[in-house]
Parts: C-alpha cells; sequence; structure tokens
C-alpha cells in the first residue's frame, strides 16, 4: 500500500467531539461577528446534541464546517463520515455509500475546472489509480459486482477530472506487486491499523484528496487558485472536493475501516 509523508492525529470518534479549537468569541469588544468558520463549527459540535438520532443533519452540518473552516477540513470532513456511517448497525448500508460516491464522482466538473496542474495531476492519478486496484481486487472474487461499480466510480472521477486537465496524468496501469500481497487485509501505514484491502484503498484516497483541498485553500501556505477566480466558482470547487472526500471516508468505513478509533489521516506521496 501507499505509504506517506505526514500524519495528523484527528480525535474523533462517534460518541462525540473533543472540545473545539475554534475559539468562538463570547464578548467582543468592537462588536464584531463570529467568523462563518466559527458560527459554522458552533452549529456542528451543537448538532450532535441535538440531532442525535439524525445522521443526515449532523452529516450536513460538519460538511458547511468543512467548506467554512479550510483549515480544519480533514477534522470536520471525518467527522461527516462518522455522523453518516453511524446508523443502528454502526455502518450505512454498503449499497446507499456506494451510490453516494458515484453521485459524488459525477459532480466533480467544478473542481475539474478549479485545480492547478499539479493538484489536478495528483487528484486525477489517486483516482485512476484507485479504480485499477479495486478493478484487480473484483477479478479474484465470484461475487464482486458491487467492488466493480465502486471501481467505475473512481475511473469516472479520474476521467471527469482529467476533462480540464492541460495534460492527462493516467497511467492505466499501476503496480500490483503489494496489492496482490494483501488482497484481503492491509496493515495501514500511517496508524499500523489492520483494515480490509479495499477500506484502506479508499482511506488512502480520501487522503490525497484532502492534501489537494489543504493547497487548494491555500491552508497549506503552498498552493491556490487563480486569483481571478470568482468566489461562486471556488465555493463550488471546494463543495465538490468535500462531498467527495466525505463519500470516500465513509465508504471506507463501511468496507471496514474502524469508525470508532481515533482517525489517523496521512497525505500521500505524490
Amino acid at each position: 500500500m501507499r505509504t506517506g509523508i505526514a500524519v495528523l492525529l484527528l480525535a474523533v470518534s462517534l460518541s462525540g467531539c473533543a472540545p473545539s479549537a475554534v475559539h468562538v468569541s463570547q464578548h467582543d469588544p468592537d462588536n464584531l461577528r463570529p467568523t462563518a468558520c466559527e458560527q459554522a463549527w458552533t452549529r456542528a459540535r451543537k448538532s450532535g446534541q441535538l440531532h442525535k438520532n439524525q445522521s443526515d443533519n449532523r452529516a450536513q452540518a460538519w460538511t458547511q464546517a468543512a467548506r467554512e473552516c479550510p483549515a480544519r477540513l480533514d477534522e470536520a470532513t471525518v467527522h461527516a463520515a462518522q455522523a453518516l456511517t453511524a446508523s443502528q448497525g454502526g455502518q450505512t448500508n454498503r449499497q446507499t455509500a456506494t451510490l453516494r460516491l458515484v453521485q459524488a464522482a459525477q459532480r466533480l466538473d467544478p473542481l475539474a475546472k478549479a485545480l492547478p496542474v499539479e493538484l489536478a495531476d495528483q487528484a486525477i492519478t489517486s483516482e485512476d489509480r484507485s479504480g485499477f486496484e479495486l478493478s484487480v481486487l473484483a477479478a479474484r472474487k465470484t461475487d464482486a459486482a458491487w467492488m466493480l461499480t465502486l471501481a467505475d466510480a473512481h475511473t469516472a472521477a479520474a476521467q471527469i477530472l482529467a476533462g480540464h486537465s492541460k495534460h492527462d496524468p493516467r497511467q492505466g496501469v499501476y503496480p500490483t506487486t503489494d496489492l496482490l500481497a494483501h488482497p484481503d487485509e492491509s496493515t495501514d501505514p500511517a496508524n499500523g491499523i489492520q483494515t480490509p484491502t479495499p477500506a484502506l484503498i479508499e482511506m488512502d484516497t480520501a487522503r490525497s484528496l484532502l492534501a489537494v483541498g489543504r493547497k487548494l485553500n491555500g491552508s497549506s501556505g503552498t498552493i491556490r487558485t487563480d486569483v481571478s477566480q470568482n468566489a461562486k466558482s471556488h465555493q463550488e470547487a471546494t463543495s465538490a472536493l468535500i462531498d467527495m472526500v466525505v463519500a470516500h471516508l465513509s465508504m471506507a468505513m463501511n468496507l471496514g475501516y474502524p469508525a470508532t478509533s481515533s482517525a489517523l489521516l496521512q497525505t500521500p506521496k505524490h
């Protein structure tokens, strides 16, 4: 499996959220309103108390927090995915999770238009490689129609993202040595967790897109989109990326990646 270069510990659990590091002023001497990020983060934290049995409402609140708080993109998207995964049985129905991913992939056009070359290459390659890996695993199983659907969603995402790229970085075929050595279960190099291999593929894809998101929003201080891009286009691109990340994370948890443990999200090599 792919290894990474930096580990970010996100202390998250299904039972609740750690106190937010986002400061919300209680008494503002200048009578300034809390920022959009502060308001969104506060609403998301409260959603766990107000909507304990309404996972969609909690997921929407955390998704909005991800949009408003680019510096906390990783944490907010993990909370959103956990809310979607928190059904009576502890996991969402696989068909629902797969449909969510397929639909998110179909809405990537705004992101494709916004990504600079370096970030487009990273996102395209990640989706294309994951689609290939899932198709390889599916070929080894007798009942893997769902896995082929999942692979197709990754491939479609790569196709849409490549549609607006200046060049196409897709290789089509990728190394399979590690994949075939551990087709059923793998160790996540980010945290040592033993997890089903398809789940780790989904988690790795989410991590790659999160790295893209951090740079897209300038939170890493390295890359930003063209300053001429209007605010609406940038918002649409960010929303498309967040929806895709949440769908990948939710799918990973549905496939067996631990949903109740602390999440270690790692930026993959690229």
